[in-house]
């Protein structure tokens, strides 16, 4: 082939291994890109709640599992269980209808037959009562709390939710020893739907407090989840990916929210028995204490708990913020040793950076999200400080005003105050 047939074959192929080279550069970008977000969500799936709140958590269901077993040993009933006692409404008032409506011979093989009309009414009527009583519950602590999200410190009434608690825990306890079952039991549902309200609220829909029916559910499909990555890249005979590793980090930190509050459940529910075995009714007591002496805790030292917490996340968070630093100085220096490697290597032995940028990218945005947490609690606290001041400054203002003519009428002129976020 003549040097002028080489030339024109070598313009024909260049274009063509450009073309190439620039479509999977722009493939390697749209996956890098994918598996950026797909982090992102996988992260964004599950927000452990502080330890605080987890400990706060336990002891509640703790309290909750001593109220089921003081219940039902005590009062011969269930009292947070709505999915059972739903299933015994629905299946008295087919009792019911058998004793009202059946002809004599009818429904002969139905276990039902066995009980007769008054008594399944009455303990229709009793399973409606406890349903009742704990969805009025839920209700009070929606009214005290009406905020879904944990403003730990704010206004909103966490206190008062906590000693409403105690408060039906206590008239429980009265009502037991008065042999009154129903009304004690109707007691312990308030109590019941109230806690698991606030609980909810507090630390997500993923915890409840006086019942384990979705803790349960959770465990086994979050455990199924991380265990069908793992047996996954063991099946396929390789590493796990940065984004496997990151959904079973998360799955491994939801698993242990949850076993925490299964656990601490359970214990509840054994010292409850143990308990009542030596107390009786005085079972009560104990989640009343517990909960009461949280409520007055929060009221009186509201300010000083907040204070002391913020400080603890800002150490935390400045914590991470090192932490990240150095991953992306790692990932940094890594990804420019490689670009250097790669220089003067064949195409088919480039060594692979997509890892490593997807690393750095997300150290990158969580550093951005620490900082503004930080910076939002600092403002949190300035504005709490300034609203304070303006609101002492504005009643002294008024004050003034009405001694100033008798009338309320103010000869000064309006000043309008107000505050501004950095």
């Amino acid at each position: 082939m003549s040097p002028r047939s080489q030339r024109m074959a070598a313009r024909a192929v260049h274009p063509q291994q450009e073309c190439d080279s620039s479509s999977s550069s722009s493939e390697d970008s749209a996956t890098e890109s994918s598996d950026a977000e797909a982090v992102k969500k996988a992260r964004a799936s599950f927000a452990r709640p502080a330890d605080w709140m987890i400990i706060l958590g336990a002891v509640l269901a703790a309290c909750a599992g001593i109220v089921n077993v003081g219940a039902l040993l005590e009062l011969r009933t269930v009292v947070s269980h709505m999915t059972g006692l739903t299933t015994n409404l629905g299946l008295r008032l087919e009792g019911v209808r058998i004793g009202m409506f059946s002809a004599d011979g009818d429904h002969v093989n139905s276990i039902l037959t066995g009980d007769s009309l008054h008594g399944h009414a009455g303990l229709a009527r009793e399973a409606m009562l406890l349903i009742l009583c704990f969805i009025f519950g839920a209700f009070l602590c929606g009214l005290v709390i009406p905020k879904n999200a944990l403003h730990f410190g704010g206004k909103s009434f966490y206190g008062v939710a906590l000693i409403g608690t105690s408060i039906f825990c206590t008239l429980c306890t009265i009502l037991s020893f008065w042999h009154l079952r129903m009304p004690a039991a109707c007691s312990a549902a308030c109590a019941s739907g109230m806690q698991n309200a606030m609980c909810t609220m507090h630390l997500g829909a993923v915890v409840r407090t006086t019942h384990v029916t979705g803790t349960a559910t959770d465990i086994g499909s979050t455990l199924g989840r991380a265990t069908m990555i793992v047996v996954r890249a063991a099946c396929e005979r390789r590493r796990r990916s940065y984004l496997e590793n990151v959904e079973l980090e998360v799955d491994l930190k939801k698993l242990t929210v949850l076993l925490i509050i299964f656990t601490s459940f359970f214990v509840g529910c054994f010292l409850g028995a143990l308990t009542h075995s030596h107390l009786g009714a005085w079972t009560f007591v104990v989640p009343a204490i517990a909960t009461g002496l949280m409520g007055v805790l929060y009221t009186c030292f509201r300010t000083k708990m907040k204070q002391q917490i913020k400080r603890m996340q800002v150490r935390q968070l400045e914590a991470e913020i090192e932490e990240v630093a150095e991953m992306v100085q790692r990932a940094r220096s890594r990804s420019q040793h490689s670009t250097t490697a790669r220089v003067g290597s064949p195409p088919h032995q480039e060594p692979s950076t997509g890892d490593f940028d997807v690393q750095m990218e997300h150290a990158l945005e969580v550093l951005q999200d620490l900082q503004a947490t930080i910076r939002d609690i600092y403002d949190d606290d300035d504005n709490d400080t300034q609203r304070d001041k303006h609101d002492a400054r504005g009643g002294r203002d008024d004050c003034h005003s009405v001694a100033s003519d008798g009338t309320g009428q103010s000869n000064a002129p309006l000043r309008i105050t107000g505050t501004a976020r950095a």
